[in-house]
């Protein structure tokens, strides 16, 4: 009662009617746009989640593997110091197991240590140590060496590679090199034999250690004294003892000369020489030293900028993508309010406006799917062509820096002895890295590029066609992208009916092979499949009122595929169609280079040869092909699992 009361008054009063429908309807829009809008911006937010979780993930991958490398080379200076260093100390065993050197006579054995430095061409000096420590080189001169360390270790039984001294004949910094000479009897050895080297392979090797503009490397003691290092005021003369990085006023230096005078390996982030540089370090085997390669941050984290960069192009993306979207949405909530609106109002008109009401509502529904339309469209191209964009660049990008890569590759064949300043800048710029680097790089932003694609089009990765060795994959899936690539030519038409799919797939483990290749060669078959079966349906057109067209032909196409692991670690690609078949003639000649059935302009006869090649040669497989004119077609693939089986 107190309703038809309530709308009795609404009638009467019109305006106020209006003012609480307008209201009304001004209430529900707001909640619409709200919900809309808490839509949008929770899909923003979980799409912006995902993006920054994908980006840190993938930058922190790259950034580890470039500090991968940063080791491996820091290692590749220790491993040439090693080497160096076990040469010298096999040197010096063996004299200190000859029959001279056993002697302990020095009128015997100093004519033949001299001769040893003259041939070996490495030694300052050598020096007897009997086991009292006394001690007389090849110099003459006589000194106690009871607090030397080579001494102390090699009378307890080790050839050591003693920290490096100011010597006290020479007056220059010298490793000393020594091996227990064994006693006639008895376990304790019956002196030591020590070789003085100059420290000038070790500083060798540490200078050419780099990694990029403004980095250098050292080389610390077992006290962590540096005994190699580019700053030259650093290294101990006979004047003033070097001073240990253990009491450097920068905490995390004192840290890190703490782990590597406890032979640790590792690479960190520190502040030194006013900047932040990561440092490499690697204990030695044959030493208690270690070595430590300094990098500028900017050197590591440098091929990341091309991340960076495509990562605000694809937040770019994102962002204009979703605003398109919100003004799609509002444009299409406005259309949909304002017929919501129009078809109130209808309803007050009378049956006599029926007719007008009825086609302003069609052309309302007309309205609201070409909106739809434009919002679909809007959002495929704003973000379909950056993306394009993008990747079509970056494809030249490749091509133009693979070009620049193998030229400078020519000139260095063609120039091997550059100038000096050639050879300089080519060591500092790290070439060959630069080479090795630089294809990664490129192909790891078109890998995120091909995503998006994939995407926007709803089509899986189909083309491996730049990827050289062989890869695990399936072979299922591979047929799967080759028939959407194909997708256009299996639907139906104006003038052909649909062709008829039929998959029989059997469960088969990751196949070894060159992806890209096996599924070129899967295009060329069902492109021929659906060839024929065109063929034999323009054929049944034709004859559609002679007896010989149900005979010749099936009444639509249809194409199978089969896959099956034999016994013999093998798997079987089975293709048949129902076309118009082979004579024997032809199937002779199908993998023959030039043959072909087709018309001028269509194929030139290197779909199937090319097959075959790959099949046969690259993979070691079998490809065969069984038909009867007028029935169909069947290839029958053959590959095995690994290339082992080969």
């Amino acid at each position: 009662m107190m309703l038809k009361l309530c709308k009795s008054w609404l009638k009467l009063n019109p305006r106020r009617y209006a003012l609480i429908n307008k209201n009304y309807y001004s209430f529900k829009l707001r909640s619409r746009n709200f919900l809309l809008l808490s839509i949008v911006v929770i899909l923003s937010i979980s799409i912006s989640a995902t993006a920054i979780t994908s980006y840190t993930i993938v930058k922190g991958l790259l950034l580890d593997s470039i500090k991968e490398q940063v080791l491996l080379k820091t290692h590749q200076g220790q491993d040439d110091i090693d080497n160096w260093l076990a040469i010298r100390k096999t040197e010096i065993k063996t004299l200190a197991n000859s029959v001279v050197v056993r002697s302990l006579d020095w009128s015997v054995m100093e004519p033949y240590l001299q001769s040893e430095v003259k041939r070996l061409q490495t030694f300052l000096l050598m020096a007897l140590a009997t086991s009292d420590s006394a001690l007389i080189n090849t110099h003459g001169d006589h000194l106690n060496v009871k607090d030397r360390e080579f001494f102390q270790r090699s009378m307890a039984g080790e050839t050591v590679a003693a920290d490096p001294i100011i010597g006290r004949t020479t007056k220059q910094l010298q490793i000393q090199i020594s091996s227990p000479i064994p006693a006639e009897t008895g376990i304790k050895p019956a002196g030591v034999l020590m070789g003085g080297i100059p420290i000038n392979r070790v500083v060798e090797v540490i200078s050419n250690l780099h990694q990029g503009k403004g980095s250098y490397a050292f080389a610390l003691n077992s006290q962590g004294v540096p005994i190699a290092h580019p700053n030259t005021e650093l290294i101990g003369t006979p004047e003033k003892a070097a001073e240990s990085f253990l009491n450097s006023r920068n905490p995390r230096l004192v840290e890190i000369t703490q782990k590597m005078v406890a032979k640790r390996r590792n690479i960190e982030l520190a502040q030194l020489d006013g900047k932040s540089s990561y440092v490499a370090y690697t204990p030695l085997r044959e030493a208690n030293w270690s070595v430590a390669l300094v990098v500028p941050k900017e050197n590591i984290e440098s091929p990341l900028q091309a991340l960076n960069l495509l990562a605000t192009v694809l937040g770019g993306l994102l962002v204009v993508g979703l605003i398109s979207a919100w003004r799609q949405v509002q444009l299409y909530e406005q259309i949909r309010d304002r017929a919501l609106i129009s078809s109130q109002q209808a309803q007050q008109l009378s049956k006599t406006l029926k007719k007008l009401q009825n086609t302003q509502a069609q052309l309302i529904h007309t309205e609201k799917m070409s909106s739809l339309g434009q919002l679909v469209a809007g959002v495929a191209h704003e973000i379909n062509n950056p993306a394009n964009f993008i990747h079509a660049n970056l494809n030249h990008a490749s091509v133009y820096s693979q070009d620049i890569l193998d030229l400078l590759k020519l000139y260095q064949q063609t120039y091997p002895n550059p100038t000096p300043e050639i050879s300089d800048r080519v060591q500092d710029l790290d070439i060959e890295f630069l080479a090795e680097d630089l294809p990664k790089l490129m192909a790891s932003m078109q890998v995120g590029t091909k995503r998006i694609r994939q995407i926007v089009l709803s089509l899986r990765n189909f083309s491996r066609l730049d990827e050289a060795e062989m890869k695990f994959v399936d072979i299922n899936e591979g047929l799967d992208n080759t028939l959407m690539i194909l997708n256009h030519r299996l639907t139906a038409t104006p003038n052909q009916p649909e062709i008829q799919i039929v998959k029989k797939y059997g469960d088969l483990p990751l196949v070894e092979c060159y992806a890209g290749q096996l599924n070129q060669v899967f295009m060329n078959v069902l492109v021929n499949a659906i060839d024929a079966i065109e063929e034999s349906l323009v054929i049944r057109h034709t004859l559609q009122e002679s007896e010989a067209s149900t005979s010749l032909v099936k009444n639509e196409g249809q194409i199978r595929i089969q896959t099956e692991l034999t016994d013999e670690k093998q798997v079987i690609i089975q293709i048949s169609d129902n076309g118009i078949g082979m004579s024997e003639e032809v199937k002779q000649r199908v993998f023959d280079y030039m043959f072909t059935t087709k018309p001028v302009g269509k194929g030139i006869g290197l779909g199937m040869a090319i097959a075959y090649q790959i099949v046969v040669d690259k993979h070691r497989g079998t490809i065969e092909v069984d038909s009867t004119p007028g029935c169909g077609t069947e290839f029958s693939i053959g590959i095995p699992l690994t290339s082992k089986n080969y």
